[in-house]
Order: C-alpha cells, then structure tokens, then sequence
C-alpha cells in the first residue's frame, strides 16, 4: 500500500502545474471575450465612439457660426448692421414706428 499511495501523490503533484495554467488560461480568454473590454464590448464602444463623434461635429460647426459673428463684430472692421442687429437683440428696442419682425437663426 505505501507505494501505491506515493504513486497516486506523485501522479497529482504532476497535475497541478497543467490544471493551474488551464484555469489562467480560461480565466483570461473569458474576460478577453466577454469582459468589460473583451470582444463583445467593442461594438458597444465603436457606436458610443460613433455618436460622439457626430456631437463633435455639431459642436464644431456652432463653434464656428459663433466665430464668425465675433468676427463680424470686431471693433477694426465693424459690420454696421451686425451691430444694430445685435443691440436689437440685447436691447429689445427699436425707434417709433418700427415693427420688430424676430427671425429664427440661419441654418447650418
């Protein structure tokens, strides 16, 4: 019987090292498939990258329309009709006899 049992220990201790590293191995394909960034949560990224790239484009393009009429109203070369456009808008007033028509912005 002490053989037998050695064998049998030996036999084990020969196993650990095989079973460890396919354990490691299941352990890091699982999370490289269905973890937080694994295959299955790359298309979920591609389309969160792809509408906020769509954001940015729209935020640009009001960044630059905005630009644009400060250009207008810069003091060296200053657009006399942005500037009563301008003070309309802020002020609310306009001269007796005159009918404010409010516009809706250009599109872009």
């Amino acid at each position: 019987m002490p053989m037998r049992r050695r064998r049998t220990s030996h036999n084990f201790g020969m196993l650990i090292v095989p079973i460890v590293c396919i354990a490691v191995s299941a352990y890091f394909g699982y999370a490289g498939i269905f973890g937080q960034r694994g295959l299955l949560a790359r298309n979920d990224t591609q389309a969160q990258l792809a509408l906020k790239e769509q954001e940015l484009a729209l935020v640009r393009g009001q960044r630059e329309a905005l630009q644009h009429r400060t250009e207008l109203l810069d003091s060296r070369a200053l657009d006399p009709d942005m500037l009563d456009e301008v003070a309309r808008q802020v002020l609310t007033e306009g001269h007796s006899g005159e009918v404010a028509v409010r516009r809706s912005p250009p599109a872009h």
